[in-house]
């Protein structure tokens, strides 16, 4: 068993309730959204019939922010046929909502063409990569988190953009908030090696929920940086499952910006292997919050869930 099919285990108590143990690995401040939406995940395997052997969708809704410790989770069958199951996971801590996340799922092996709609796009092998090193003033602001311990990254670096965008020497403070430099666009490789060593595709799709959650904001961060002058929270995740490999050590993502305005952030990022199957789509979206904004930083002291809050 693999640290990251232990991590996200639940153990079932009543009819349609499980227990699970949030671990201070998947912490940045707070538990991750992308960790506890695979605990979600566990949960809905763990109560659905052993036909439902992989994880389809899952769509997730961020209420509250998680702690370190056990976590309650009901899950209900809104839908179940023998070739499609549907199924809703509430997560509690404490009597506090967490988390709702909707999980479908299906048998494997069904009649159906293979094929790739979307091609991976070009790399250097992650051999041929560095190792890369987060920004200083981000390393200072979140660099001793335990999360970053448990992902490798290696960047593809000199992606060409299609706009073409200001220089920034002229630019008041102010102003450089709300001026990109670059689009929003990163590639890279990503490994977790707490994710290998199993065979299981509901464990594997925990590992592309984490990796694509983990790319949303660095995305939409990095046209504006540095410094790094906002965070923001997740308030949903969609990740949908195409093709599952648990045998694959390293998996290509490429994230790119979708919009931003009213305060929200938008993110895709996609997977693929080694060898090019496709592997999963994550959509999310996020909410802006300024450094500047002495509320940001009060909050961000004493709850990360706040910072959704007026």
């Amino acid at each position: 068993m693999s640290n990251l099919e232990r991590q996200t285990a639940v153990e079932r108590t009543g009819d349609g309730t499980y227990r699970a143990d949030v671990v201070e690995d998947w912490k940045m401040w707070v538990p991750i959204g992308g960790y506890l939406t695979s605990i979600a995940l566990r949960a809905a395997q763990a109560h659905a019939p052993s036909t439902m052997a992989r994880p389809v969708s899952v769509s997730c809704h961020y209420l509250n922010e998680a702690k370190v410790g056990p976590a309650d989770l009901e899950v209900t069958t809104l839908r179940s046929t023998d070739r499609a199951g549907s199924y809703l996971v509430r997560m509690n801590q404490d009597g506090q909502d967490i988390l709702a996340a909707l999980v479908s799922a299906a048998p494997t092996g069904e009649l159906s063409p293979t094929l790739n709609w979307q091609e991976a796009p070009e790399s250097a092998r992650p051999d041929e990569l560095e190792t890369t090193i987060l920004d200083d003033d981000v390393l200072a602001l979140m660099g001793d988190e335990p999360f970053w311990k448990m992902l490798e990254f290696r960047m593809v670096k000199g992606l060409m953009g299609s706009h073409n965008y200001p220089g920034v020497e002229d630019l008041t403070t102010e102003e450089m908030k709300f001026t990109p430099r670059r689009d929003a666009h990163i590639r890279g490789w990503q490994r977790m090696p707490c994710g290998e060593g199993h065979k299981d595709p509901w464990v594997d799709a925990c590992r592309s929920v984490i990796i694509t959650a983990a790319m949303q904001f660095a995305t939409v961060a990095d046209p504006f940086t540095p410094p790094l002058q906002f965070i923001a929270p997740t308030m949903n995740l969609t990740v949908d499952f195409h093709t599952f490999h648990p045998e694959e050590q390293w998996l290509l993502a490429d994230a790119v910006g979708s919009h931003v305005g009213d305060g929200i952030l938008g993110a895709e990022t996609r997977l693929w292997t080694q060898s090019g199957d496709f592997v999963a789509t994550a959509n999310s979206k996020m909410t802006y919050h300024d450094f500047s904004d002495p509320r940001t930083m009060e909050r961000l002291g004493k709850s990360w869930f706040q910072l959704t809050e007026n």
